[in-house]
């Protein structure tokens, strides 16, 4: 199975775990570049409230998921919700993901609403889903759900 991992990230939480994800698959690794300056406290009061709102965003990416067998996804949550550049991801390539993972990072929100969110906007089913904690991701206290997650996919 060709399975591509895909994230934003804007701190490196969500970056790390996708490239352990990646790493324990032996997938290929594709950031999602939000073209609209999320840095500094500016860019992180205006994304929060871009997430909130639902608003999507212009992105660059290099890897064509149609060329997948599993397009893994992976969001940190902002404000309660999804990036603007996932949520724009999925509205561009909805139509080309055969299959999806999902996984979150989050200040302390589990992943289930953004889970939901992603299966609605895909119209199917995630094969697996996970959310890590910041604590959990700077403790290095991760690795057993990484297990758990990478074995609901294979």
């Amino acid at each position: 199975m060709k399975i591509l991992v895909t994230f934003y990230s804007r701190s490196g939480n969500t970056k790390k775990m996708a490239q352990a994800i990646a790493e324990s698959l032996h997938a290929d690794l594709d950031e999602i570049i939000d073209l609209k300056n999320r840095q500094g406290i500016v860019g992180w009061i205006l994304g929060g409230r871009d997430a909130l709102k639902g608003t999507l965003t212009k992105i660059k990416t290099v890897k064509n998921p149609v060329d997948y067998d599993l397009v893994i996804i992976g969001t940190p949550i902002w404000a309660g919700y999804s990036t603007p550049a996932t949520r724009t991801y999925l509205a561009q390539f909805k139509n080309q993901i055969k299959k999806v993972a999902i996984f979150v990072t989050s200040g302390g929100d589990g992943p289930q609403k953004t889970v939901s969110l992603f299966e609605n906007m895909l119209g199917k089913k995630a094969v697996a889903s996970v959310g890590w904690t910041q604590v959990d991701i700077n403790s290095n206290q991760y690795s057993s759900k990484l297990d758990q997650f990478v074995s609901k996919i294979r």
